[in-house]
């Protein structure tokens, strides 16, 4: 029995070390089972408050690329913003928040293959930053929040080795333990992450009036419908600083801090001012000397198993295998892999291919090493279909070719969001091994240049394409639609500014895909007026399109002729009518035309259940009673910036399109507060107005 002990424990240390999903990897400790250090240096007391100096890698943003507007850099600087409070374009500012995108059918779409329940990552966007010195002794992690507060969910600090490679350390994680100091310097220990009135508002403050204003754009409806850690709000929309205790959670210098986020249950986007590292800089003739990890003793371990050991074999071991095949597939990887190392059978079952079918390793993104996929993911994922690489860094090409290999034709939706380290030669090994693949996912992977993405246009069995903030352009794009005109329904080519013919690619778009479901074309640059028009079948000027052509490179002309003649582009479009189940789309700061959503909509409006007019400025009140007359399945709708629609015409919306669950009439100049106020005790819809900046002498007088 004990020989079997402890065989099953070199098992379990093996299979956890191997795929680095134990809870030390992510959680340091002080205790006696930690990472001893001691630093020899000559005497440096001096505390120092550090602002960035680089963003290393992020997941999204609000902002454009070319601007300097509600980017992620825009934290790199000592506070600007705080103690203010509102809107303002000098913050840092994720590209989503709230339930509201999350319920869309486009992304429920893209996640429900991935059954297994990992409820402990509900991570939605991250950010990696880097600052000047290495900290030795790190007291705090000040987070100014200037905009709806209270989505930070985990706090990582990187650890680098002598060639520049990182290791990611978990410190904190709400609802651990934090601090909130508020404009007045007053600091406030919340003990269990979770806010109250009474956290935030001192008694003379009459919370009664206050309740119902802090609810006024929450929709808990929409929050019921998925998994987060922040079920509520912040209890005040008040400028503050996170603070976040660093002193004694790790050992060794750092100066990477990276920052996930939940924004699912925030009322509008949530602005971060800076980020502040505080602690004592290590001096540079500083020397780390690490002690190995303590190991409890074998006694122990032997005791502990034989115990598992007895439990297991008198219960689970004895139910049928598709019952306890069941049952595993309830657990989260990390449990999934504890339990096989249990008991023989438990390993077999635990670990049979049919249990990797679906295998989301985002949530496990600094675990999944190269020696993880060579030396156990490939030998499991035989019949996986669905695979998710989000997060993961630096897994080498030779890796990630055996995984691929072993995937090859079953492999039917990938995920490689934020994977800075894919290259051309990634994307043909995509292209080679799988040939059936159906959803792709490849936002936000900046370093791929435009020319790496062509062999995707081989791919034809797609339907869900995310290239979000990438470099990719027409040479991919237009023969990529053509070969898959009868099966995409929904494409993302938000914030890709490399485009070069943006024109060609909606048009095809337009004319060939009849099964599109969702576009999103957010801050697309090069949509012209002359072509918006152009692709829904309004007169526009011939003229003007060929002079767009010829503003091109010679070159660029020459390819692009080839490859409009290969996909037989359309000179004009007369109709769209043919495209049916169109039901979101995203035209966010592309600034259509007057006139254009009027007979956008008049069109293929029917189906339409989500329209984003993000300051597109030239929206008429046409536009937008063609909106109310025929879009009656419309569920959200946003005219930030539209300051020439009147009242009148919101008006017709609220009373027309009675599934109205979003409203955004942020800064749209012609609706006043006072008629918003009646709005929002007439109807049930979740209204949204930002403001700017604004500071009040008393912080409580919002609320009084």
């Amino acid at each position: 029995m004990i020989l079997t002990c402890t065989g099953l424990y070199l098992l379990r240390n093996q299979l956890v070390n191997l795929l680095n999903l134990n809870d030390t990897n992510e959680n340091i400790c002080t205790n006696d089972d930690s990472i001893q250090s001691e630093i020899l240096s000559t005497n440096n007391n001096t505390l120092t408050e550090q602002t960035p100096i680089a963003i290393r890698d992020f997941s999204s943003q609000y902002g454009s690329n070319r601007s300097d507007s509600y980017v992620v850099s825009n934290i790199c600087s000592h506070a600007e913003i705080y103690p203010l409070y509102g809107d303002s374009t000098h913050a840092l500012v994720f590209r989503t928040y709230g339930p509201w995108w999350i319920n869309m059918p486009s992304y429920k779409e893209t996640i429900k293959n991935f059954i297994r329940w990992e409820n402990n990552f509900t991570s939605r966007d991250f950010i990696d930053i880097e600052y000047k010195d290495f900290v030795y002794e790190c007291i705090s992690l000040n987070i100014y929040e200037t905009y709806n507060p209270g989505t930070l969910e985990v706090v990582y600090v990187g650890k680098e080795d002598e060639y520049g490679n990182v290791t990611w350390h978990r410190i904190w994680s709400f609802p651990q333990p934090f601090s909130i100091i508020l404009c007045d310097n007053e600091e406030i220990f919340i003990e269990n992450g979770r806010q109250t009135i009474d956290d935030l508002f001192p008694d003379h403050i009459n919370t009664d009036s206050i309740v119902p204003s802090l609810r006024l754009n929450t929709d808990n409806r929409q929050k019921s419908k998925f998994h987060t850690h922040h079920t509520n709000p912040p209890a005040a929309r008040l400028p503050r600083i996170v603070k976040i205790p660093l002193k004694d959670k790790f050992t060794f210098p750092t100066r990477l801090i990276r920052l996930e986020f939940d924004h699912s249950t925030a009322n509008y986007y949530s602005e971060i001012d800076t980020v502040i590292l505080s602690g004592k800089i290590s001096p540079t003739n500083s020397i780390v000397i690490e002690d190995t990890q303590h190991i409890p003793s074998s006694t122990t371990i032997i005791q502990e198993n034989e115990s598992d050991e007895k439990n297991y074999s008198a219960n689970l071991t004895k139910l049928p295998f598709d019952i306890l095949f069941i049952i595993c597939s309830y657990l989260d990887l990390r449990s999934l892999v504890r339990l096989s190392s249990t008991c023989h059978l438990l390993h077999r079952q635990c670990l049979d291919s049919l249990q990797f079918q679906s295998l989301n390793l985002q949530p496990y993104w600094n675990g999944i090493t190269n020696y993880s996929i060579e030396n156990f993911f490939r030998y499991h994922c035989i019949q996986t279909r669905y695979l998710s690489l989000a997060w993961t860094k630096s897994i080498q090409c030779s890796s990630f070719n055996q995984l691929l290999n072993i995937c090859s034709n079953n492999l039917v939706q990938l995920n490689l969001a934020c994977c800075q380290y894919l290259t051309g030669q990634y994307i043909k090994i995509i292209v080679n091994y799988c040939p059936n693949i159906e959803v792709l996912n490849l936002e936000n992977c900046f370093s791929l240049n435009n020319l790496d993405f062509i062999p995707l246009k081989y791919l034809n069995h797609i339907r869900i394409l995310n290239v979000y903030r990438t470099k990719i352009d027409y040479r991919t794009l237009l023969p990529f639609i053509d070969n898959n005109k009868k099966y995409l329904e929904n494409i993302n080519l938000g914030s890709c500014q490399n485009l070069n013919d943006p024109i060609g690619i909606l048009k095809l778009l337009f004319a060939r895909c009849s099964n599109l479901r969702s576009i999103d074309l957010w801050r697309t640059c090069g949509l012209t007026q002359n072509g918006f028009l152009s692709v829904i079948g309004l007169p526009f000027d011939i003229g003007e399109e060929k002079r767009r052509i010829l503003n091109l490179s010679k070159d660029e002309q020459e390819e692009l002729a080839l490859i409009y003649s290969s996909v037989n582009m359309p000179i004009e479009i007369n109709t769209i009518m043919h495209i049916k189940y169109l039901s979101e789309v995203d035209l966010g700061w592309t600034d259509p035309p007057p006139g254009f959503i009027k007979s956008f909509v008049q069109q293929i409006g029917h189906s339409l259940i989500k329209l984003f007019l993000t300051a597109c400025r030239r929206v008429n009140n046409e536009d937008i009673l063609a909106v109310s007359e025929h879009c009656l399945q419309l569920r959200q709708l946003d005219l930030l910036g539209s300051s020439i629609i009147v009242e009148t015409s919101i008006e017709s919306i609220l009373t027309r399109c009675l599934y109205l669950e979003f409203l955004d009439l942020s800064f749209c100049d012609k609706i006043s507060n006072e008629t918003l106020s009646i709005w929002i005790c007439q109807y049930k819809n979740c209204f949204k107005r930002s403001y700017s900046p604004m500071m009040n002498d008393d912080i409580y007088t919002e609320f009084t």
